[in-house]
């Protein structure tokens, strides 16, 4: 069998949007006649990779460029996406051959970093990405869903259109990915898309409702909301589904929160992508009745491990001499050392002795500060040849606030 890889054309996206649905088991929907969607708009071209055997597209994966905050700074990374290969050509090494493409080209373009969200997360990790920040799934009934004590706000929530919405919401938004890590750019397309404001929206994204948080020097805050449901015996068992709630200050997501908690006519109220850190939890009088549920959000692939580990920022100064092994990009493979700071951070090859040795999938799982060193060490996946290095280690890359995987991409 031989297959080609190469990006794909305008009059190519229908198949090559035909064969990611069928690698999905989902059935896409019919575009408008003359309608543009968002997503052709924010498909790059250049960065697509179709695999195709004897001319039809069997395999799918693309790329969207984004600037992602790190601890302490923003990095150039390569958001990878539909990814997908149809059920007639599994098991045949296409998915390895997209891969290989991309991260070569991502190498190629200079970006330090490459992230996804896995549809099944065993198959990245051979690729050499780790799972480097995870969030939260919530659901609480509205009858449990009071504060601990009554918040003092000094302003208001009020609905705004999407057209306000889409002024208003992205000076939040960029406010956060000024401190969050795992935020990313958003440029007008990815808003518009949020806001329903194609041509051709998506469905789900029809009847949101659009709310901010107001006071008197601003706009501190968003939330994106739907909802769902029906009656039963004359019982309201309704939903208010968080699309996207977003609060600049803490006070501004206090209000938001408490105005979704009142919504009137519903039982429920769920949200998704949340980070482990969210203060909400510690909020409410009884937090026991919020269901949390803990699932994956990126995965992070070091692709140039000397401009990534330079480019961050670390909470205590130190230096660490690793061993990384990286059979898929073997670029990596070799010894560095790390001297990093809040000011700085210089990473390069080096001849000295190891401290402690990790795959690249182990790095990028650290990389965010998700997860410790000392944890992967006890689960068998970081080896710690100098006592202590494991302990300094965690130190440098500690960051306050957590990681928050906010994009779907």
């Amino acid at each position: 069998m031989s297959i080609e890889y190469r990006p794909i054309t305008l009059e190519e996206f229908a198949d090559f949007q035909r064969a990611n649905s069928r690698a999905f088991s989902y059935h896409p929907t019919p575009l408008e006649e003359g309608a543009e969607p968002s997503y052709l708009k924010l498909f790059e071209w250049d960065r697509s990779i179709a695999a195709i055997d004897n001319g039809n597209i069997v395999a799918t994966s693309g790329i969207y460029s984004f600037e992602m905050t790190v601890p302490g700074a923003m990095l150039p990374t390569a958001g990878v996406t539909w990814v997908g290969v149809q059920p007639t050509h599994r098991r045949r090494g296409i998915l390895t051959g997209l891969m290989r493409g991309e991260l070569d080209d991502i190498k190629e373009r200079g970006e330090p970093l490459a992230a996804l969200w896995a549809s099944e997360s065993i198959i990245y990790g051979r690729f050499g990405y780790g799972l480097a920040i995870q969030g939260e799934t919530w659901s609480i009934e509205r009858e449990h869903a009071r504060f601990r004590e009554t918040p003092s706000l000094s302003g208001q929530v009020r609905f705004v259109s999407k057209d306000e919405g889409l002024e208003l919401a992205p000076t939040v938004w960029d406010r956060l990915r000024q401190v969050r890590p795992g935020f990313t750019d958003r440029n007008e397309h990815w808003w518009k898309r949020l806001f329903g404001l194609d041509p051709n929206p998506r469905p789900e994204m029809k009847d949101n409702f659009y709310v901010v948080y107001e006071t008197a020097d601003g706009v501190d805050g968003y939330a994106i909301y739907k909802t769902g449901g029906d009656w039963e015996d004359g019982l309201p068992r309704g939903s208010v589904d968080i699309v996207e709630l977003m609060g600049a200050t803490d006070e501004a997501s206090t209000a938001l929160w408490q105005f979704c908690f009142g919504i009137d006519l519903v039982d429920r109220i769920t949200a998704q992508r949340r980070p482990l850190d969210d203060p909400l939890p510690w909020m409410l009088a009884d937090p026991r009745r919020l269901v949390r549920k803990v699932g994956d959000a990126y995965w992070l692939r070091i692709v140039d491990v000397p401009s990534a580990l330079s480019g961050r920022r670390y909470k205590e100064d130190g230096n660490i001499v690793f061993k990384l092994r990286d059979q898929f990009c073997d670029w990596n493979e070799g010894t560095y050392e790390l001297e990093g700071s809040l000011d700085g951070a210089r990473c390069a090859p080096s001849r000295a002795s190891a401290d402690l040795e990790l795959t690249a999938a182990d790095l990028g799982a650290l990389y965010m500060g998700g997860v410790t060193a000392t944890t992967l060490m006890h689960a068998g996946r970081i080896q710690e040849l100098k006592t202590g290095a494991v302990g300094r280690l965690d130190g440098m890359l500690r960051w306050s606030p957590g990681p928050w995987g906010a994009q779907a991409f």
